[in-house]
């Protein structure tokens, strides 16, 4: 079984994607996955609508695991989402692009959002960006992470930054262990495997334990052009990283947890 746990469906920025079209490249692996068009605002969809139509695709094809996406920088409450929450119970958690809507991680607009993740007991993924950005740096996220410990936070793509400051998020979430700050995780969208294996030997020897669990594979396909359009390519990737996680730890179950146990113990299904 593989989950990948940063998936889209929709019309948006980054290209056209309908529910086929991405269960054509991830094939029978199950993805984590949102509607971009609730995060451009070009569509012009809002969270009910765009959110909607995620729930319809999940239901549709039961690979498929929603997440809603949260216009915190659009509304002025979380009264659709909570409605979402109550009437939708095969929703996984809720997601945040602090980047391309331009809104701080920082902010105290996420606050209503964030204590409906704590009521309903739902993970966020934030796209985690470049470790200097003003709007989703990993530094940003982990600040807003520590005023609700009790939520789990995910940083996705762990931090787009280049792989040398990438060691700054992966301080990041052993701090958050070590001090009991924050309940941080990381997804490993456009992470590289040298990169996936430092955090997995930080994550591994903490002083509290092993927190390997707070890893898990990821691909953000279909974004990323060809790589992420193409299954045969997919399959290299995923292939490829199996290969090189196996080769230096030569531990079958940690490989599993990265694959898919983390994933479907936090999203709960």
């Amino acid at each position: 079984m593989v989950i990948d746990a940063h998936v889209h469906i929709g019309k948006a920025f980054w290209g056209d994607f309908s529910p086929e079209f991405l269960l054509s490249i991830i094939g029978e692996n199950i993805g984590i996955c949102s509607n971009l068009e609730a995060i451009d605002s070009y569509t012009g969809k809002d969270e009910l609508q765009a959110n909607m139509d995620m729930l319809k695709a999940a239901q549709k094809y039961r690979r498929i695991k929603p997440l809603i996406v949260c216009q915190a920088e659009r509304t002025r409450d979380n009264h659709v989402v909570k409605y979402l929450l109550r009437e939708y119970s095969d929703i996984v958690g809720l997601k945040f692009h602090p980047e391309f809507t331009k809104l701080p991680a920082t902010s105290e607009k996420y606050d209503k959002y964030l204590e409906l993740a704590r009521e309903f007991k739902k993970p966020c993924l934030y796209h985690s960006g470049h470790i200097k950005s003003k709007y989703s740096s990993p530094l940003l996220i982990y600040e807003k992470a520590k005023q609700f410990p009790d939520v789990p936070i995910i940083l996705g793509h762990l931090s787009t930054s280049p792989a040398e400051l990438q060691k700054i998020a992966i301080d990041i979430i052993v701090e958050s262990i070590e001090k009991e700050t924050a309940e941080l995780y990381a997804d490993l969208s456009w992470v590289s495997a040298d990169t996936a294996i430092k955090l997995i030997e930080a994550l591994k020897n903490t002083s509290k334990g092993d927190f390997t669990n707070r890893i898990m594979w990821a691909s953000d396909a279909p974004v990323g052009g060809e790589i992420n359009q193409r299954k045969e390519l997919y399959d290299r990737n995923l292939n490829l990283f199996k290969v090189k996680i196996l080769e230096h730890f030569k531990d079958e179950d940690l490989l599993n947890k990265l694959m898919y146990k983390n994933a479907r113990e936090l999203f709960n299904f």
